[in-house]
């Protein structure tokens, strides 16, 4: 089975309530949203409440990508990222949607949670060497039996210790399908590093790969 870049951002919390409205309501919501920003970025509570209403649901939809349904802290993360958006609100200067801004601050938060839980577990929970090579029963996977949620949790796992700017490049990338220029708005930095971060860290999970046999399943994804 062939496991594409956009199989893995396909969710079922990620489909919209009903079909796209005719184009004048989107431009009314989107004048709407701008409306909201900018005086939120002048301190409007009420207006600052009407964006985090609006956002909510694209931090919430982003956290349970990237830390799974079940996730006992995906609240708390959520609220978190949400923190995180209106300490940031006020450098958000258009360069992206107002969505992709917050999506990409809770993105943030989820990885830095993974990767602090991870610590955490290491110090605390040893995994011996020779588990690290193999899975559960000592065999690579079938790629017929691979799913996309296992290609998921394997690139998240391999991404865990990657240089944060990379991991969250690579995230955005083939889990949330942006391009090179929308992370560039996103990250607001120039897309020729953009570029570079996902070279970069598609490297080093392609070397993983070569010495954990568990991530093999990624092989066509980083392809």
């Amino acid at each position: 089975m062939t496991v594409t870049h956009e199989r893995l951002s396909t969710r079922r919390d990620d489909a919209p309530a009903s079909g796209p409205g005719p184009s004048a309501e989107r431009s009314v919501s989107v004048a709407l949203l701008a409306g909201l920003v900018a005086r939120a970025q002048t301190g409007d509570r009420a207006a600052l409440r009407g964006l985090l209403m609006a956002v909510a649901p694209v931090v919430a939809r982003a956290c349970r990508r990237v830390l799974g349904h079940g996730n006992p802290d995906l609240d708390d993360v959520a609220q978190h990222a949400l923190t995180g958006f209106i300490q940031r609100l006020r450098f958000f200067r258009g360069d992206s949607s107002i969505a992709h801004f917050a999506e990409r601050i809770a993105v943030y938060r989820a990885l830095t949670w993974r990767r602090d839980v991870g610590v955490r577990l290491r110090m605390t929970v040893p995994v011996p060497p020779d588990e690290l090579d193999t899975t559960p029963d000592g065999s690579p996977a079938p790629d017929a039996e691979v799913s996309a949620s296992r290609v998921r949790a394997a690139l998240l796992t391999a991404m865990d210790a990657l240089p944060p700017a990379q991991a969250e490049a690579l995230a955005l990338h083939f889990l949330f399908d942006h391009t090179v220029a929308e992370i560039a708005a996103m990250v607001d930095c120039p897309e020729e590093t953009v570029r570079s971060r996902l070279r970069l860290g598609k490297r080093t999970l392609r070397a993983r790969i070569s010495r954990d046999s568990r991530l093999a399943l990624l092989r066509e994804v980083l392809a």
